[in-house]
């Protein structure tokens, strides 16, 4: 005996049954001439009214159709073991050809919904971030230092800028006595008293090997070791009413022009 198969559009894949069954479904109208069918040894699912020759419906499918009353809804057993034996003989599944219902037959699977991710915005602010984090850590390494020598630099030229007062009393004083004054000359004070934020001490008298009067500034107030406690030299030659300047800085960027030779 040949099983049959057909597609039912609420029950999905009917069988196995034999050909008179399906000729008995045809007759009583629950399948029709467009019903897919399939047996073993068939290649893919067929309508029935290219299989008519061999259910022998030949006859009955060439006089016009009959119309068959509308079918009841078929119910849904699934697996449920209480549903009728018949029912569950349908809702079982062999395992072959069968099982693969034709492309325009088979059901749709629900589609998976879309997947979220970030915006093309999000990215581009990622991106942007971790571009600007390196040029601005480049950026500040290079401004920070500049910035500092700058704010250093102007502390040093206003510290001089307050001695300049002194250098017209010492060339005075020399004119007038033909000497160096020193920090215990008349109109001079004590070192100390000179004192200011960024002045430790300003001391008179001859500090160089040439003999000149000079004028000997100790620095103070940079919270800085490298300028804290260092000295600058300003040297008075009489011979031509010159000035000169020399410190002890190990970086001369610091000092005003004048004072980096």
């Amino acid at each position: 005996m040949t099983n049959w198969y057909y597609h039912d559009p609420a029950q999905g894949r009917v069988g196995p049954i034999d050909a008179d069954a399906i000729r008995g479904h045809f007759r009583a109208g629950r399948i029709g001439r467009d019903t897919l069918l399939w047996r073993e040894g068939l290649r893919e699912w067929q309508p029935l009214e290219r299989l008519s020759a061999e259910l022998e419906l030949d006859q009955e499918l060439s006089s016009p159709p009959a119309v068959p009353p509308p079918l009841p809804a078929a119910p849904d057993y699934g697996t449920d073991a209480t549903a009728p034996e018949h029912a569950q003989s349908h809702a079982q599944r062999s395992v072959s050809p069968a099982d693969y219902a034709p492309a325009h037959v088979a059901r749709r699977q629900a589609e998976a919904p879309p997947k979220r991710g970030l915006s093309g915005c999000m990215i581009a602010l990622i991106v942007l971030a971790v571009v600007a984090i390196p040029v601005v850590g480049i950026l500040a390494a290079i401004a920070l230092p500049a910035y500092q020598d700058y704010s250093f630099r102007a502390k040093v030229s206003a510290a001089l800028a307050a001695t300049g007062a002194y250098k017209t009393q010492v060339a005075e004083h020399y004119h007038q006595n033909e000497a160096c004054p020193t920090n215990d000359s008349p109109s001079f004070l004590a070192a100390i008293a000179y004192a200011s934020p960024q002045i430790a001490s300003v001391e008179f008298g001859r500090f160089e090997e040439n003999g000149h009067c000079a004028i000997q500034t100790e620095l103070r107030g940079f919270n800085n070791e490298l300028l804290d406690g260092k000295k600058i030299w300003q040297s008075y030659d009489p011979t031509n009413g010159t000035w000169t300047c020399t410190s002890d800085l190990e970086r001369p960027s610091w000092l005003p022009q004048a004072c980096r030779n």
